[in-house]
C-alpha cells in the first residue's frame, strides 16, 4: 500500500499513512502524475506498458510515463531513439544500463522491472516510477544542504554504491542529477541512485573506445579524464565531488573551458570546502579531501570504508581512513599511450611542464 501524498509504502494492515494521515491506496492514479504530450501516447509496448506522456528527453533516449496494464502501477519507460538503435555499440551501451542496475539488489537503487526490444528494434527499459525530484533540482533551488540533513542521504547512497561495486558495477556518473529524492518537496524521506547509462560492468571489456571520456566533466576522476580504466575508486572520487557540492554549495573545479576543467580534475589538488560548521564539519572536510585524491590508491578503497568513517564522524570521532599515510606525490600517472598523450595536452592547458609525466 502507498500513501498518495508522501508516497511512502507500507505493508500489513495499515489503512492510513502514519506520517500524514492520508488514506493508503493500492497504487497511485496515473492521472495525478504530470507529463508532457507525446506522439507515442496510447502505444502499448510488449503488450503491457501503455505510454501516457513524456517525462524527459536526453541525447540518446526519451523517458515516458507509462501504465503497467498488469499491475495498474505507473512506471518509467526509457526508450532508445530508433535512429541510434541502428548502431550496435550504442544499442549495447543502452542495454548495459539495464543489465547493470538489474544486478544490484539494494533499496536505494532504482528497480529495473523489464527490458525488451520494440518492433523497430529500439531497446527499452521499464523501471519503477520515482516520485519526487532529483538532488540536482533541489540544489539548484536551495544551493546547499546542512550536514545533519546531508549525512543520512550520503550514507544511503554510499551503501548503494558499495552494493553496486560488489556486483561488479562501476557507475561512472555519480552526480546530484543522478540521485533521486523520494517524497514531498523539501521533505524527502528516501533516496535512490539512478541512471546507470554510463555504468561499466567490470566483467565486460571493450565497451568504451580509448579516447572517449565517459561521465560528467565536473565530477570526473583523473583516470576518467584521460580514458584510463575505471574501478570502484572512480566512483569514490565522484562521490567526493557530490559531497563537496552538497555541503559547500559549490564545486572545486570550474575552468573557463571544458578542457581547463578537465585539466584541473587531472592535476590541481582539491581545495578545502571550508564548511565552517562546528563539530561535524572538520571530519567531513577530511573525508571529502581524502575521496578527492588524484591517485586512486590514496582515496578510500571502498564505499564500505567511506561509510565506516562517516559513522565515526557522526559519532564525534575523527575519521580513521582519511588519516592513513598517502603515497607521495599525490599525482595521477596515466597508464595507456592515449592517456599519456591526453595528460600532456591537459598539462599544457594549465601552463605546466608535461615532461613530469
Amino acid at each position: 500500500m502507498i500513501c498518495t501524498k508522501c508516497h511512502r509504502r507500507f505493508s500489513g494492515d495499515h489503512q492510513f499513512c502514519p506520517h500524514d494521515g492520508e488514506r493508503l491506496a493500492a497504487s497511485i492514479d496515473i492521472k495525478r502524475i504530470r507529463s508532457k504530450p507525446t506522439e507515442l501516447a496510447g502505444e502499448v509496448i510488449a503488450g503491457r506498458y501503455q505510454v501516457r506522456g513524456l517525462l524527459g528527453k536526453g541525447a540518446m533516449a526519451q523517458v515516458f510515463l507509462a501504465l503497467d496494464k498488469q499491475t495498474g502501477d505507473p512506471i518509467a519507460l526509457k526508450l532508445l531513439d530508433a535512429r541510434l538503435a541502428k548502431h550496435p555499440e550504442l544499442k549495447a551501451r543502452f542495454l548495459v544500463e539495464a543489465k547493470a542496475a538489474a544486478q544490484i539488489a539494494h533499496p536505494n537503487v532504482v528497480r529495473i522491472l523489464d527490458v525488451g526490444l520494440r518492433d523497430d528494434g529500439a531497446p527499452w527499459i521499464a523501471s519503477e516510477f520515482l516520485f519526487g525530484e532529483s538532488l540536482g533540482e533541489w540544489l539548484r533551488r536551495e544551493r546547499v544542504m546542512s550536514p545533519p540533513s546531508a549525512v543520512p542521504l550520503l550514507r544511503a547512497i554510499a551503501l548503494a554504491l558499495g552494493e553496486a561495486h560488489r556486483a561488479g558495477v562501476v557507475h561512472r556518473d555519480i552526480k546530484p542529477d543522478n540521485v533521486q529524492l523520494i517524497g514531498e518537496r523539501n521533505a524527502a524521506h528516501d533516496v535512490k541512485l539512478v541512471d546507470f547509462g554510463f555504468a561499466r560492468l567490470v566483467a565486460e571489456k571493450g565497451m568504451t573506445q580509448a579516447g572517449v571520456a565517459v561521465g560528467t566533466i565536473e565530477y570526473m576522476a583523473p583516470e576518467q579524464v584521460v580514458s584510463d580504466e575505471p574501478d570502484a575508486r572512480t566512483d569514490v572520487y565522484a562521490f567526493g565531488m557530490l559531497m563537496f557540492r552538497l555541503l559547500s554549495g559549490r564545486l572545486p573545479f570550474q575552468g573557463k573551458t571544458e578542457a581547463e576543467t578537465l585539466a584541473q580534475q587531472l592535476i590541481t589538488p582539491a581545495p578545502a570546502p571550508v564548511l565552517g560548521v562546528a563539530g561535524l564539519a572538520p571530519g567531513l572536510e577530511a573525508m571529502i579531501l581524502h575521496a578527492l585524491r588524484k591517485r586512486p590508491d590514496n582515496r578510500y578503497g571502498s564505499m564500505e570504508a567511506f561509510v565506516e568513517d562517516l559513522d565515526r564522524v557522526t559519532a564525534g570521532h575523527p575519521p580513521r581512513f582519511a588519516n592513513k599515510p598517502l603515497n607521495a606525490p599525490d599525482v595521477y600517472s596515466p597508464v595507456t599511450p592515449f592517456a599519456i598523450t591526453a595528460a600532456k595536452f591537459l598539462y599544457k592547458k594549465l601552463g605546466l611542464n608535461p615532461t613530469v609525466i
